[in-house]
């Protein structure tokens, strides 16, 4: 008899839960959102390639991104987030050119007052980080822009979004993120850590 309500409260739970998520997937929608921002690297120094150093200037960086979001009735979100920029290698007699970096990460989000013309946010990215050279680096790699290592990275964001109509909405968005590269490309070692923060401005597409 136990064995048996036992089998049926379980039988109930796991009902309930795929009746709960069936109707919090029908209620959701999806958002698009294209964006331009600005990134400044803050741990800039010191990057290897084969145990040899090599820099990155410190200049703020222009940055093109994309979100996907399956948004909830209750506010919380999950998608996609992708942003990439260039970083300039600082020129020495042994490196010069630069550096493509592009960040991949699933994410999920949540918003705030909904309904309100004016919608809070945060959010969580967990992913990679690329780093594609055009460039020569100590001599090691040369200016061949298949050159391509990657690493684990992560951002948090904060932001809100402002509706201008049903459909339509801008985005402001600020992101810390991390990168730990420690990859290679072909037997030559990269090691690349360093964090950052961006500022994003953008367009949400709600269909």
């Amino acid at each position: 008899m136990n064995k048996l309500l036992k089998k049926s409260a379980n039988q109930t739970v796991l009902f309930g839960l795929l009746c709960l998520c069936t109707a919090t997937v029908s209620a959701g929608e999806h958002i698009l959102i294209p964006k331009f921002g600005m990134v400044k690297i803050k741990n800039n120094t010191n990057h290897l390639v084969d145990n040899n150093s090599f820099d990155f200037d410190d200049d703020n960086e222009a940055a093109l991104g994309f979100s996907y979001l399956y948004q909830l009735d209750n506010g919380f979100s999950f998608g996609a987030d992708v942003f990439g920029y260039e970083k300039n290698i600082i020129t020495t007699a042994n490196n010069n050119g630069d550096a493509t970096i592009a960040h991949a990460y699933a994410v999920a989000q949540k918003f705030f007052y909904t309904s309100a013309p004016i919608k809070p946010y945060i959010g969580i990215g967990i992913g990679r980080a690329a780093i594609q050279f055009d460039a020569n680096v100590n001599g090691r790699i040369a200016d061949d822009y298949s050159d391509q290592a990657s690493g684990f990275s992560y951002e948090i964001y904060a932001g809100f979004e402002i509706e201008i109509s049903k459909r339509v909405g801008m985005m402001f968005e600020y992101k810390h993120f991390n990168i730990d590269v420690n990859d290679d490309i072909g037997i030559r070692d990269i090691n690349f850590e360093s964090d950052g923060d961006a500022i994003f401005l953008g367009v949400s597409i709600h269909i």
